[in-house]
């Protein structure tokens, strides 16, 4: 895929949080839990992503995790760039160090516009659009009972 698992288990994480009354602080371990995600790992990609500027984290025992900024401003680019950097979607798609359209390689013309569109997709989707298609999948009558908890 374009993104780590690191960076599938933040977008994870913050979806819910977006999905969640912006009023309250929530636990990792609820988020975790909710997720099915690993509790440890998701320490540290939620102190990366705090470090990040996309989280807010309250310590003591009213604390946990909130988003920093309404979830119609994070995008998954943005989650990228905190958790896997972006180089990666800018690279010669055969690893060559100097591809560009003065100097292609065999296939920068078809690699081009495959890298836009995902550029475009991971910077035009915010937060906010996916927390609502997942609200509408858990909702789905063909989601089975297990994924259909809301939160």
């Amino acid at each position: 895929m374009i993104y780590s698992n690191a960076c599938e288990y933040a977008i994870r994480g913050m979806a819910y949080l977006a999905r969640q009354p912006a009023d309250r602080l929530h636990l990792l371990n609820d988020i975790a839990a909710y997720e099915d995600l690993p509790y440890h790992f998701m320490g540290k990609i939620f102190q990366t992503l705090v470090r990040a500027g996309l989280l807010r984290s309250v310590k003591g025992p009213r604390g946990g995790f909130e988003l920093a900024r309404p979830p119609e401003q994070i995008t998954l680019y943005q989650i990228k760039e905190a958790i896997d950097g972006t180089e990666d979607l800018y690279r010669c798609a055969v690893g060559l160090e100097h591809c560009n359209d003065q100097m292609p390689c065999p296939l920068h013309e078809t690699f081009k516009p495959l890298r836009l569109q995902i550029n475009h997709c991971l910077e035009s989707t915010t937060l906010a659009d996916l927390a609502k298609a997942v609200q509408k999948k858990h909702l789905s009558p063909s989601t089975p009972k297990k994924t259909r908890a809301i939160a």
